[in-house]
């Protein structure tokens, strides 16, 4: 009987297909792991680019308030010795001082970060019931907005023609005892120590009217400037640039922070910094222009940084060096109008 001859693979064939199979395989796993790669930075550049959307939309909704000061135009200016004038001081004074603790704006050397203050009235539901001359105030106040018994707070007064800005020590809470009010200002206070102009005598509060004749509102102030995030640290233990407002962070990834200042005349803006920025020019200040350079949380480019980003500054220090990681950045501009002011 004749046996039939089995015909299979040489062993040099067999290699020769594993050998084959294994560039098959080895272009697979590059195509994954490039695909892999461009989706962690197209998802880096979302979240960068929707970060700084909301950065500067932040940032629009409180610079718009600047100098706002209830039903006053904001060409009045605050009565002698008030603690703060309109629209001077609406805009915080240039100052050496970067440190959050400090209330005033602040130029960042060359291309370094910048501080910047600004200071309204808060639209809040209060209302003067009984006025002292320089020495209290009555007041009745919804529920949601409440002092600290002892503490000091500034406050501004205005009958719509004039306005008056001091600062005040809060009395413990009470109840309205008005019938026709306490329902939607339940809550009364009264502030006494009253101070004006560097902690001196308030400005006078006389003809100013209680109850719906005037307005009765506290000075608020955002302080915005960029610092490391010691509770959000990268991989070597850093603390993430964050945009900080009031102290408290706002924004993560924020590398740098710039402000310049537009002053209007006859139709043309003239664009200054802070240390360029004397009284004639904040009282004028009517807008601002923002930049903003904001980076991805990880590194995710393929190639390691080498361009300058373009930022908004004045003289040589318009580009912001690259830096060398593979984070992705961009720039993100807005110039924003501050309407109440002159």
């Amino acid at each position: 009987m004749t046996r039939a001859r089995q015909v299979g693979m040489s062993l040099i064939e067999l290699m020769i297909s594993l050998l084959l199979s294994s560039f098959l395989i080895l272009g697979i796993l590059q195509l994954f792991i490039n695909s892999n790669s461009t989706d962690k930075a197209n998802s880096a550049l979302a979240r960068l680019q929707e970060n700084g959307r909301i950065a500067l939309d932040l940032l629009k909704q409180d610079l718009r308030r600047t100098n706002y000061q209830g039903c006053a135009m904001p060409t009045v200016t605050s009565r002698a010795n008030s603690s703060s004038t309109f629209p001077l001081d609406a805009i915080g004074a240039p100052s050496a001082d970067d440190t959050p603790t400090d209330d005033e704006s602040h130029e960042g050397n060359g291309t370094d970060n910048d501080k910047l203050v600004v200071r309204y009235a808060r639209p809040v539901t209060m209302r003067a019931t009984n006025i002292i001359n320089a020495s209290s105030v009555t007041f009745i106040t919804s529920n949601n907005i409440s002092f600290t018994a002892g503490d000091r707070y500034e406050f501004i007064l205005t009958n719509c023609d004039e306005v008056a800005i001091f600062t005040g020590i809060a009395s413990a809470r009470s109840s309205n005892p008005d019938a026709t009010t306490n329902s939607t200002m339940p809550d009364r206070y009264t502030i006494t120590s009253l101070q004006g102009l560097d902690a001196g005598a308030p400005p006078s509060l006389s003809g100013f009217p209680t109850g719906l004749g005037s307005q009765f509102l506290t000075i608020g102030e955002n302080n915005f400037l960029v610092q490391p995030d010691p509770s959000n640290v990268d991989a070597q233990g850093n603390g993430i640039p964050t945009l900080y407002k009031n102290g408290e962070p706002l924004i993560a990834g924020v590398d740098n922070f710039q402000v310049l200042y537009g002053i209007e005349s006859g139709g043309v803006t003239r664009w200054v910094n802070a240390d360029n920025l004397d009284d004639n020019d904040r009282r004028s200040v009517s807008r601002l222009q923002i930049s903003l350079v904001m980076s991805s949380e990880t590194e995710v480019a393929d190639q390691v940084n080498a361009q300058a980003l373009a930022i908004a500054n004045i003289g040589a220090n318009t580009s912001l060096p690259a830096v060398a990681d593979r984070k992705l950045r961009r720039v993100f501009n807005s110039v924003i109008d501050v309407r109440n002011r002159p």
